[in-house]
């Protein structure tokens, strides 16, 4: 299961406080406090080294993001909104929608790698991607 953790954080740059909301993907847990957890140890690591002055846990649910594609690197991570269309056997129209977190360097290479992505299985179309801030983190108690 994937737990999506936001985090207010006051990070020192430049010698300045900065505050800012950032948002951390958890995958492998199963408890919510395991994955405020994994979020604290690293956010209290980087306390201790000196780049984060406080931080505060402001929100942890179940991500929307049902797959995260760790074969692709890249310095910006997106999310990919796949849609697929199928009729039922009643006869409706059904829509399916999937989101994907991934990394790439630009726009172009993660609508590239969506693309690819979105024909492994189902015949998906790209509906959006949005570039987002996010921190990806696998919970290692369970490993």
């Amino acid at each position: 299961m994937l737990i999506e953790v936001k985090v207010k954080v006051a990070r020192i740059i430049d010698g300045k406080t900065r505050k800012r909301t950032e948002t951390y993907i958890v995958d492998n847990c199963e408890l919510f406090v395991n994955a405020e957890h994994e979020v604290m140890a690293v956010l209290s690591e980087e306390q201790s080294s000196g780049t984060v002055d406080n931080f505060e846990i402001q929100c942890l649910r179940i991500s929307s993001i049902k797959e995260v594609c760790t074969e692709y690197s890249g310095s910006i991570s997106y999310i990919a909104t796949l849609k697929d269309v199928f009729i039922t056997d009643d006869g409706t129209e059904k829509e399916l929608k999937y989101k994907v977190l991934l990394w790439a360097d630009n726009l172009t290479a993660a609508n590239r790698r969506a693309n690819e992505l979105s024909h492994q299985g189902y015949d998906m179309r790209i509906e959006s991607i949005k570039q987002v801030d996010y921190e990806y983190l696998v919970e290692q108690t369970n490993q």
